[in-house]
């Protein structure tokens, strides 16, 4: 029997089967009349319908009043198992579920999901920090803390790898979320419309829609391209600006700050793929990796057995037993070849080179693939990664990829 994973990250929840994704939903919930909406179409309302769309209920699962009620959902746990109950009949009714859920759960909040979960069809078989599931594939031994951007909050978890991975210390971070990046980008790109074309997209709620529907993909654009053009169409005037990457960074800063100030400056840093996504987030930091999409994925089915719980679904896993080859390492570049990783303290490399294309190291990773495609925004089509972190330059990937990788795309 397949075990499916739900991950509980509200800016997406994602359901995976082996390594495959079969379903995304982000944490919004629009409370429709007499039915509820929920992900991708819930968040479609946002801006159009605010008193009617919730987004903070995986942040506070709780039982108390919505401040907007409906006649199907009273309080945040009406929602959080309306989504549940989406998931499942979306996922194709998965018939167990491990569910990896953020350190910042307190006790009575992972109570309160157990009894949602067994209220639904879901066959729940055991509980994950999604801290530990994201690491253990991945670090070598030391000292870690893994950095993982939610909508409302950034979660921040010290984590212990000998050999067993084990949870420390968790510090959530509470107006450093995904929301916040976004509605920080949404003032600086309606500034720029009112400069540009004296038109203020946030005075309108189409608009407003129309102007945060778009950010996502300004982000990633923005990883790499040094300038992005924005259009909102208007009573049949189409309007324009440009979005600078430098205006972006320089109005992000002080988000990026508040996470980075509780980080020591001496701390490595494991970074999800989503957070790693931000542009020049990692900028600001020591000694950072970004870990592959797929990782909780692979860590709940390579432990599947050691997560599972005894038929209640009830314990709740913080520590499990470290990879035995890890891809995270400080080895010096005549070793790559056993350990998969380089740190380049030696060279100069800026750039990666693919046919007339130079990609700049410093404005965010690059992941290359063994058929010899780029991306900048996908993590999870990459078979390797390659950084730049304070003059360093970083290549993670496997062994046997490693001689052809850098004749095809490494250069000075």
């Amino acid at each position: 029997m397949t075990i499916s994973v739900i991950e509980l990250n509200d800016v997406e929840i994602r359901v995976g089967k082996g390594k495959e994704v079969v379903l995304r939903s982000p944490g919004y919930a629009f409370i429709d009349k007499d039915k509820i909406e929920l992900g991708s179409v819930a968040a479609r309302q946002a801006r159009l319908q605010p008193r009617a769309v919730h987004n903070k209920y995986w942040k506070n699962l709780n039982q108390e009043p919505l401040q907007y009620p409906g006649t199907h959902a009273r309080h945040n746990a009406d929602l959080a198992f309306a989504q549940l109950l989406a998931i499942y009949d979306q996922a194709g009714k998965p018939e167990e579920v491990i569910i990896a859920v953020p350190g910042s759960y307190s006790n009575d909040q992972l109570a309160l999901l157990l009894g949602l979960v067994e209220a639904s069809p879901l066959t729940i078989v055991g509980l994950v920090d999604s801290a530990i599931a994201a690491v253990a594939p991945t670090a070598g031994k030391g000292n870690y803390v893994y950095i993982d951007t939610h909508l409302h909050q950034t979660i921040l978890t010290r984590i212990s790898v000998t050999d067993q991975v084990v949870r420390g210390a968790v510090h959530p971070i509470d107006g450093a979320g995904l929301a916040s990046i976004y509605d920080t980008t949404a003032h600086l790109i309606a500034d720029l419309f009112i400069k540009e074309s004296r038109f203020d997209p946030q005075h309108h709620p189409e608009t407003e829609q129309a102007l945060y529907d778009q950010i996502p993909t300004c982000l990633n654009s923005l990883q790499t391209l040094s300038e992005v053009s924005l259009e909102i169409q208007y009573q049949q005037t189409q309007h324009q600006a440009k979005l600078s990457r430098e205006s972006l960074l320089h109005v992000l800063q002080p988000l990026y700050n508040k996470i980075a100030d509780a980080i020591d400056a001496n701390d490595s840093c494991l970074i999800s793929n989503q957070t790693g996504q931000l542009p020049g987030f990692t900028n600001s930091l020591n000694e950072a990796q970004i870990l592959p999409a797929s990782n909780i994925f692979e860590t709940c089915m390579i432990h599947a057995e050691s997560i599972r719980s005894a038929g209640s679904g009830s314990n709740y896993v913080t520590s499990l037993p470290a990879t035995s080859s890890p891809v995270i390492t400080e080895t010096p570049k005549q070793n790559l070849e056993n350990t998969g990783t380089v740190n380049s303290t030696g060279q100069n490399i800026t750039h990666i080179l693919h046919g007339h294309n130079a990609f700049a190291l410093h404005e965010g990773p690059v992941y290359l693939s063994a058929s010899g495609l780029i991306s900048i925004d996908d993590a999870s089509t990459g078979h390797c990664c390659v950084s730049q972190q304070k003059g360093k330059v970083k290549l993670q990937t496997n062994g046997e990829l490693y001689q052809w990788l850098t004749q095809q795309y490494l250069n000075h």
